[in-house]
């Protein structure tokens, strides 16, 4: 009588355990869409983010290399920039010398016509103005133009008490292929005196001195 009531029992806690489990599998089989839909996503984010990081990464190299090779470059003309304009420069040093020496007596008057026009009593003074024939080159650090610096040397006057000579240096200007005399002169001055004293003024050493 036990044995036959142990039986059914024994079968009908089987049939509820498989029920449940039945019901666990169909709930499980049921998420696995989701699950599945969830991984590929998590696998598309990664691979999308891998590709910008990649590409974040290509762009940066990019940016990089740019300012490497304008730095470069920069750097480049900045060494080359000075031997360049140096050679240049003496290519049209011969020129202006000789134009300077064709011109010289002409020159001279209109540098005396500009300062009669500025300051007459001055003009009338350098009339009697002794003029060198040596001329010392130069250049003015700032514009780059060729300058002409000429020696004159005045006589002493009736009523002064020194004999010596007084010295002033005329400045003549190279600009835009043409040579200027607008008056400017350093007064009690010799040309070498003014390129030492005047840190403006740039020598230029000549090959061989031009004959007047």
């Amino acid at each position: 009588m036990q044995l036959h009531e142990m039986v059914p029992f024994s079968a009908h806690r089987t049939a509820v355990r498989n029920k449940i489990l039945f019901s666990q599998c169909d709930r499980l089989s049921c998420r696995i869409p989701h699950l599945r839909t969830a991984v590929i996503g998590f696998y598309n984010e990664v691979i999308a983010w891998r590709s910008r990081e990649v590409g974040g990464d290509s762009t940066m190299g990019l940016l990089i290399g740019a300012g490497i090779l304008c730095v470069g470059v920069l750097v480049t003309s900045m060494i080359l920039w000075r031997p360049l304009r140096q050679i240049v420069e003496d290519m049209h040093v011969d020129h202006a010398r000789a134009l300077f020496h064709q011109q010289r007596e002409w020159l001279e008057a209109r540098f005396i016509s500009a300062l009669n026009q500025a300051d007459p009593a001055e003009g009338q003074r350098w009339e009697s103005a002794h003029w060198h024939d040596a001329v010392v080159w130069a250049r003015d650090r700032q514009t780059r133009h060729l300058l002409a610096l000429v020696c004159v040397h005045f006589e002493p006057g009736r009523f002064e008490l020194s004999s010596t000579h007084r010295h002033a240096t005329v400045l003549f200007e190279f600009r835009k292929g043409h040579w200027c005399a607008e008056g400017k002169r350093l007064d009690e001055m010799r040309p070498d005196e003014a390129i030492g004293r005047n840190q403006r003024f740039e020598p230029v050493v000549v090959s061989h001195p031009h004959p007047r």
